[in-house]
C-alpha cells in the first residue's frame, strides 16, 4: 500500500474520531453530567484500539524532528497523570481533603489528551492533509449551526435534550450539542476568527460564514465568553496582523492590513447600531454589562469565581499545596469556575504553569512558526492564523471557565495543539533540507 494511501486512512479514522467527540450524544436527559463518560471513554477505548493496531508508534513519525516534539509533550502528559496521584496525597495530608471516588476519575484526562494529541500528531505528520481539515472544519461548522439553530427555533426538542439541559432549552440560551451555552460561544469564537480571516486572506464570499458565526456566537448569550473576546478580537488580533503585515524597514502597510481596517470600522459600526437591539432582545447577555457601567459590581458569577480564587490562595499557604495542589478534591470544591482556580487550586502553580501556560505557549509559538514559513498566499495561512489568534485569546476567555477541560472542547483544542506541533516539526525538517 503506497505511502500516500496510508496517510488518507490514517485522516479518514481521525476525522471520524473528530466528528464522534462533536456530536456523540451524551443523553443529558438520562444521564446528566455523567454522559460525558460516553464521549471521553469512547475515545479513550477506541483510540487505544487505534493505537495497538499501529504496531511501532515510533515508525509512523518522519524523522528526529517529530520524535523530539512527541517526547517531549508525551513527557508533559505522563506528569501530568503523576501529578495528579501527587496532588492527591499532598491534598489529603495537609490540605484536610477527603478523598471520593470521583477524585480518581480525573486521571481519565492525561490519557485522553495525550491519545488525542498524539493521533493528531500522528495524523497531520503527513504532507497535504491540512487542506482536507479544512473541509471538515466547514461541515462541522454546518452541523453546529443546524444543531444550535435547532435548540433555538425548538423544532426538534427530543435531539436537543440528548445534548443539553432542559434550562438552557427552555431559555433558548443556545449549547447543543455542548451542554452548556458558553462551549458553544467558545467554539464559535474560533470560526469567528476564521473566517475572518478567510475573507482577508481568500476571498469575500466568506462573509456569510463569518455573519452566520457572530450571530451564533450571540444565541448562547455567554456574558464571560461575549466580553473576553472582543477584547482579543479587537485588540489582540489587531496587534498579531500588525506584527505579520508591516513592514517596518520600509514602512510599507499591506493592503491586507488596509482590508482589516475597513473591515474592524464596518464591524464597529454595525455592533454600535446593533446595541439597542441586543438590549432588547438579549437581556441576559447584556444585563451584566449594563450593571457594570452603572457600577453595579461584578455581579454573582464573577464573585463566585473570586470567592474560589480567594478560597484556592488561602489554603495554598502551605507550601507543598501551593506548588502541587490539593488534586481533584471533589468533596470540597467539586465546580470550579475558572481554569485559573482550576488549575492553581486542583494542582497548584506548577499544575498550572504546566498544563495550561506552556501548552498555551507551545500552541501560539508552532502557529506564529509555521506562520512565518509559509507563503501569506497558501490556502492554509488564514487557517494556521485564526489557531494563533485564537490560542492567544483563549487565557482572556478562559477567566470565566476552564474550558480545555470540558467535553468536547478539550478534543478540539488537543487535536489542535498536535496538528500545530505536527506542521512545526514538518517546516522545520522542511527548512533543514533546504539548508543541506
Amino acid at each position: 500500500m503506497s505511502e500516500n494511501r496510508i496517510s488518507l486512512n490514517h485522516y479518514r479514522i481521525f476525522s471520524a474520531f473528530f466528528l464522534f467527540a462533536l456530536f456523540f450524544p451524551v443523553f443529558h436527559k438520562y444521564f446528566g453530567s455523567a454522559g460525558a463518560m460516553l464521549v471521553n471513554g469512547g475515545l479513550i477505548f477506541l483510540l487505544a484500539l487505534y493505537f495497538l493496531a499501529c504496531k511501532n508508534l515510533f515508525s509512523i513519525f518522519y524523522g528526529e524532528n517529530q520524535k523530539k516534539v512527541f517526547i517531549a509533550f508525551f513527557s508533559i502528559f505522563m506528569f501530568f497523570f503523576l501529578h495528579i496521584a501527587l496532588s492527591l496525597l499532598v491534598g489529603a495530608a495537609f490540605g484536610g481533603i477527603d478523598i471520593v471516588q470521583r477524585d480518581f476519575y480525573e486521571f481519565h484526562r492525561p490519557v485522553l489528551y495525550f491519545l488525542v494529541f498524539a493521533i493528531a500528531f500522528n495524523v497531520f505528520c503527513r504532507y497535504g492533509l491540512i487542506s482536507k481539515f479544512e473541509r471538515l472544519l466547514f461541515f462541522v461548522f454546518f452541523v453546529f449551526v443546524l444543531i444550535g439553530l435547532n435548540q433555538y427555533l425548538g423544532l426538534y426538542e427530543i435531539l436537543s435534550q440528548l445534548y443539553t439541559k432542559q434550562h438552557n432549552i427552555n431559555s433558548k440560551r443556545v449549547s447543543a450539542p455542548f451542554v452548556n451555552p458558553y462551549d458553544f460561544a467558545f467554539m464559535m469564537s474560533f470560526f469567528i476568527l476564521y473566517f475572518f480571516l478567510k475573507i482577508i486572506y481568500t476571498s469575500w464570499s466568506f462573509i456569510l460564514h463569518f455573519a452566520v458565526a457572530l450571530i451564533m456566537f450571540i444565541l448562547p448569550q455567554s456574558r464571560s465568553v461575549a466580553g473576553t473576546f472582543l477584547v482579543g478580537f479587537f485588540v489582540v488580533l489587531p496587534l498579531v496582523l500588525l506584527l505579520l503585515e508591516f513592514n517596518v524597514k520600509r514602512l510599507v502597510v499591506s493592503k491586507r492590513l488596509l482590508l482589516f481596517c475597513f473591515l474592524i470600522l464596518f464591524i464597529s459600526i454595525v455592533f454600535f447600531a446593533s446595541i439597542p437591539y441586543l438590549l432588547e432582545n438579549f437581556r441576559y447577555l447584556t444585563g451584566q454589562f449594563v450593571r457594570l457601567l452603572e457600577g453595579e459590581g461584578i455581579g454573582r458569577s464573577g464573585n463566585i469565581r473570586l470567592e474560589q480564587f480567594l478560597f484556592a490562595l488561602d489554603k495554598a499557604s502551605n507550601p507543598l499545596i501551593m506548588l502541587f495542589g490539593n488534586g481533584p478534591a471533589k468533596s470540597e470544591l467539586e465546580y470550579v469556575e475558572s481554569i485559573y482556580n482550576y488549575q492553581f487550586y486542583r494542582y497548584g502553580l506548577l499544575g498550572f504553569l504546566l498544563y495550561f501556560v506552556a501548552l498555551i505557549g507551545f500552541g501560539a509559538y508552532f502557529a506564529w512558526k509555521v506562520l512565518k514559513r509559509i507563503n501569506r498566499h497558501d490556502a492554509t495561512y488564514p487557517f494556521f492564523l485564526a489557531l494563533l489568534v485564537w490560542f492567544l485569546i483563549i487565557p482572556l476567555m478562559s477567566v470565566g471557565n476552564n474550558f480545555t477541560e470540558q467535553i468536547r472542547l478539550s478534543f478540539f483544542f488537543y487535536s489542535m495543539l498536535g496538528l500545530l506541533a505536527a506542521s512545526y516539526s514538518l517546516t522545520i525538517s522542511r527548512s533543514q533540507k533546504v539548508s543541506e
